[in-house]
């Protein structure tokens, strides 16, 4: 018994100094190498003149939808507050607005964007906040407002990851020249001029080292844009682009190799009022060709993926086409529902050539949106005609199935022309039936 105490308490004193070694790995305890590491990146953050953060949504993946990504530019002070401004809308690109901030460990050292901010507005739920283009609500762009550091001390560039929604972000240190050029209206400036860009010249492409047409098309609702060239054989290739806008131009996620030139920014040239790329030292500029590069049915689904026809009329709608529409929108406004009908979107996709129709309505009484979604698959010869198989619907589709019958029976009973409408800018996309050439309408090419 003696000797089993000795031995308990020779053992006792080993473990006591293992336990101390242990303790002695850190010189700092766990709390306090964490407030080390926030109070690091505070430091950084709040240094003049301020930041660029980038960030890339990745919430609606599993919604099928792929949007491109968002500029803020920031600066932080001491006390918690944050200016900024973003590209999601032209208001905030103009107009600063000052919101909170803190950095705090949730299960990672993270900033979180505490009050609600321009960095909320993409992330709201209700889509009549945030203009979601998830087919259901609830979801916004499927971003964040609260992001972990990914790395362990504070650079010029700090990555970020979501961590609610994963999404991809970056925070880059800007000059004082793009941070005053910012808070004074040139990114709203860039977003105007883009547009106008975009809608004056529908047929963008620059020649690649070997004189081939690289055709660009901008989709500056997803924030995607998309680079078309021939590929092999008779077969068109495309690369998606997510982009968003900075005081000089557009800035993609990950450098884009096309045409033999690589690069990650398109510059904004104020005098001659072009696009250009960048390249080894190599200034290429974005042309406007006068006639579309590749035919329709080639880049319907890949570059070109949705056709939305708005409320208003578009040049190139028949007479026959405009009375089934109207009867479908008198139908909803007359039904139990009581529904206006908004825009309709013809969404292409060529891998599984599936062609979807997202019609919006809305219920004034319930101030609610509803999006009514027709599925079909369909084939597409080299003549750029298509025959349209109906699939299924969503739940809302299928409860509004009677009033858009005089719509969807054109769809499944006829073959469609898919072609470019080219008597208007910027060039539509038009569908002409070959069963009922009386019939054809146009919608604007995203």
């Amino acid at each position: 018994m003696k000797q089993l105490s000795i031995y308990i308490a020779a053992l006792a004193l080993l473990l006591a100094g293992c336990k101390k070694e242990v303790e002695n790995i850190f010189d700092k305890t766990p709390d306090e190498r964490i407030t080390e590491v926030l109070n690091n990146f505070q430091s950084a953050l709040v240094q003049d003149p301020g930041w660029k953060l980038f960030v890339y949504p990745q919430g609606l993946k599993n919604q099928d939808v792929e949007v491109g990504g968002l500029t803020y530019y920031v600066k932080f002070t001491n006390d918690n507050r944050v200016s900024m401004l973003s590209d999601f809308i032209i208001d905030m690109a103009a107009t600063p607005k000052e919101s909170g901030y803190t950095l705090k460990a949730i299960q990672r050292p993270s900033i979180v964007f505490d009050t609600y901010s321009y960095i909320h507005v993409a992330a709201d739920p209700d889509p009549d906040v945030s203009s979601s283009p998830a087919p259901e609500a609830g979801f916004g762009w499927g971003t964040d407002f609260d992001f972990a550091f990914q790395e362990t001390a504070a650079g010029d560039t700090i990555r970020l990851k979501g961590n609610y929604n994963n999404s991809d972000a970056l925070l880059i240190k800007a000059t004082s020249e793009e941070m005053n050029a910012a808070f004074n209206g040139r990114l709203a400036q860039i977003m105007s001029a883009t547009s106008e860009y975009n809608t004056n010249n529908p047929l963008l492409y620059f020649n690649g080292t070997d004189n081939a047409r690289i055709s660009i098309s901008f989709n500056l609702y997803l924030y995607i844009i998309n680079f078309t060239f021939a590929g092999a054989g008779s077969e068109l290739a495309s690369i998606a682009a997510p982009f968003s806008h900075t005081t000089y131009g557009l800035h993609f996620k990950n450098p884009v190799t096309v045409g033999g030139y690589t690069f990650q920014d398109l510059y904004w040239d104020d005098a001659l009022e072009i696009y250009y790329i960048q390249a080894g030292g190599q200034r290429v500029d974005i042309a406007n060709s006068s006639v579309p590069i590749f035919p329709m049915y080639k880049v319907l689904g890949k570059s070109i993926t949705t056709i939305r026809v708005p409320v208003d009329p578009l040049p190139g709608q028949s007479a026959l086409y405009t009375n089934t529409y109207n009867t479908v929108k008198n139908s909803l406004l007359s039904s139990p529902y009581v529904l206006n009908l908004e825009t309709m979107r013809f969404i292409f996709d060529d891998a599984s050539k599936t062609m979807a129709l997202v019609a919006d309505v809305f219920q004034p009484s319930s101030n609610t949106r509803f999006p009514a979604q027709y599925v079909y698959s369909y084939t597409m010869d080299n003549s750029g005609i298509a025959k349209f198989t109906s699939t299924g619907a969503n739940s809302i589709g299928s409860q509004l199935q009677a009033y858009f019958t005089p719509l969807l029976n054109y769809l499944a009973s006829d073959r469609f022309l898919m072609d470019y409408y080219t008597g208007s800018l910027p060039v539509l996309g038009q569908f002409t039936s070959q069963e009922t050439p009386a019939f054809y309408f146009t919608g604007e090419l995203q």
